[in-house]
C-alpha cells in the first residue's frame, strides 16, 4: 500500500471511530428513544400487562399492538391468528372475550388483556405506542384514552386506519409505520404529511438504504426505526440520525 492510500486508509478509519463515538454518546445519552417492542417480546410475554411492567421500568416507551375479538373488545394482540401465541387455531376476530381471557399465552401462565387493562398499568412518564392492527377502532380506542394523562402516539401501517383516527382526533400524535421502499420511500413520508403524523417508523435496513431519514427530519417528522435486538445494533442505527429503535430485549445502555 502507498503511503498516500495508507493516509486515506487512515483517515476513513479515524472519520468512522468518530462516527462511531458520536452515536455511542447518543445512545448512552438516551438521545435515542427507546421502545420496548410489544414490551420487549423477547424476554416477557408479547402484549401482556406483565410484558408491560416489565418493559416499563426499563424503556423510555412501550409498544404494544390492538385489535378486536368477535365479541368487540379492543384486546392487545399483534396476529391476526392466535396458534403462534396461544396455540389455539383460531382467528381474534372469531373470538369472544370470554374465550381469550383464558388462553394462555406462550405457556408462561399469562393471559391476553383488554386495552384498558393494559394501559392501567403504563406509567404517566412512559411514551405508550398504540399500533393499530385494523380498521374500525378509532372511536372506542380514543375514548379508552381520555382519562390517560401519559404521552401516546397511535401508528399504523394502514392510511386509512390513521385516517379514521384523525377524522376523530385532530390533534392525537398519529405515526405512519412502513417496510418497504416500494413504490418509494418519499411516497411513505406524503402519506406521513398529509395524516398530520408527528413521526414515521420505517424498517431498519431502510433507513441505510435510502434517504428516508434526512427527508423525513425537513418535514419535521422523527424517524423510529425497527426492530433492532442489541445495544449494537442501536448505535448503528443511530449513525443513520434516527430519533428511536424499537427494541425486543432491554440491553443495557
Amino acid at each position: 500500500m502507498t503511503s498516500a492510500r495508507a493516509a486515506r486508509a487512515l483517515a476513513f478509519g479515524v472519520i468512522g471511530l468518530a462516527a462511531l463515538a458520536i452515536a455511542v454518546d447518543h445512545v448512552e445519552r438516551r438521545s435515542l428513544t427507546i421502545f420496548a417492542h410489544r414490551g420487549f417480546a423477547s424476554e416477557a410475554p408479547e402484549n401482556t400487562v406483565e410484558g408491560v411492567r416489565f418493559a416499563a421500568s426499563r424503556a423510555d416507551a412501550v409498544e404494544i399492538d390492538v385489535r378486536r375479538c368477535s365479541s368487540g373488545e379492543l384486546v392487545c394482540v399483534h396476529d391476526e391468528a392466535l396458534e403462534r401465541l396461544t396455540g389455539v387455531d383460531r382467528r381474534v376476530d372469531e373470538t369472544d372475550w370470554e374465550t381469550l381471557r383464558d388462553l394462555e399465552v406462550a405457556a408462561d401462565g399469562v393471559t391476553i388483556p383488554r386495552f384498558e387493562e393494559l394501559l392501567a398499568v403504563v406509567p404517566d412518564d412512559v411514551l405508550l405506542n398504540v399500533e393499530l392492527k385494523e380498521r374500525g377502532l378509532a372511536a372506542d380506542l380514543l375514548e379508552a384514552l381520555e382519562d390517560h394523562d401519559g404521552e401516546v402516539v397511535l401508528s399504523s401501517f394502514d392510511r386509512e386506519t390513521l385516517a379514521e383516527v384523525r377524522s376523530r382526533d385532530r390533534t392525537i400524535p398519529l405515526a405512519y409505520v412502513f417496510r418497504t421502499a416500494s413504490p418509494s420511500a418519499r411516497a411513505a413520508l406524503e402519506t406521513a404529511a398529509e395524516l398530520g403524523c408527528v413521526a414515521v417508523h420505517p424498517r431498519t435496513d431502510l433507513c441505510f438504504r435510502t434517504a428516508v431519514v434526512p427527508r423525513a427530519h425537513r418535514r419535521g417528522l422523527a424517524v423510529n426505526a425497527w426492530t433492532v435486538d442489541s445495544r449494537l445494533e442501536a448505535i448503528l442505527v443511530a449513525l443513520t440520525g434516527v430519533d428511536g429503535v424499537f427494541a425486543d430485549s432491554s440491553w443495557e445502555r
